[in-house]
């Protein structure tokens, strides 16, 4: 099983995934990403800006990318990302 870790010193525990806590320190209140879009699943695996993700990993992966700042600095004001996988 690999474990992945996080700048700020989180390791993945049984039930948050590195993919939970980044999208916990990077997911604005509003929901716009960086691209000025909201974005929220609308329904199963479909973002509101169109995206239809074939896994739930997929769409993981969409809302990090458009919620994760260039310099991946959270709300928290700490740099946040995936620092190595065992």
């Amino acid at each position: 099983m690999a474990v992945a870790d996080c700048a700020c010193g989180f390791t993945e525990l049984a039930d948050e995934e590195i993919t939970d806590h980044l999208g916990l320190v990077f997911e604005p209140d509003d929901l716009a990403g960086n691209d000025g879009q909201v974005h929220q699943e609308t329904s199963s695996l479909t973002c509101s800006c169109g995206l239809i993700a074939i896994t739930t990993g997929e769409l993981d992966i969409h809302f990090l990318a458009v919620f994760t700042p260039a310099d991946a600095v959270g709300r928290d004001g700490r740099k946040h990302e995936a620092v190595h996988a065992a």
